[in-house]
């Protein structure tokens, strides 16, 4: 049985890396491809499917910062996608993915939004597979046994 549980966190680890390429591909585009939110105003705000309370969110806030949005979004995917991709931070990566994917749905962005946020909901619940070859397990075990050495108690 062990070994299924190994097969299993080679395939979620292969996923969670091949996702965050795909969120690092992303933010790498809208750094050099002059992305810009002072465009999407307009269009949010003219959107008929997107809720009210968020086209008064990006009026009153995200509109007065747009620069601001402008460094934030990019360096987010980015970071995103690094965090899955060495395997650092796997849980705050896997959670802003999909704080940044619903706010691309309200945003009435369907493209594959949907799909990438069950990606990264699956890849959550089996974080323990997901992890399996990662830093921040490499790190974590390192740490573990650097307190055994240190627990003096037998």
């Amino acid at each position: 049985m062990k070994w299924v549980h190994m097969v299993l966190g080679f395939v979620f680890s292969i996923a969670r890396i091949v996702f965050g390429f795909m969120w690092i591909q992303s933010g790498y585009e809208k750094l050099t491809g002059g992305f810009g939110v002072e465009s999407l105003i307009p269009v949010i705000a003219q959107n008929t499917d997107s809720p009210e309370w968020f086209k008064e969110f990006f009026a009153n806030v995200v509109s007065p910062y747009s620069s601001l949005f402008d460094i934030i979004i990019p360096w987010g995917e980015l970071l995103i996608g690094v965090g899955l991709l060495i395997g650092l931070f796997i849980t705050p990566a896997l959670v802003m993915s999909i704080f940044v994917n619903v706010n691309y749905i309200l945003g009435d962005m369907i493209f594959t939004y949907p799909t990438q946020i069950l990606f990264a909901t699956i890849l959550l619940v089996a974080l323990p597979y997901t992890a399996l070859i990662s830093t921040g397990r490499f790190i974590c075990k390192k740490r573990k046994s650097s307190k055994d050495m240190m627990d003096v108690r037998t």
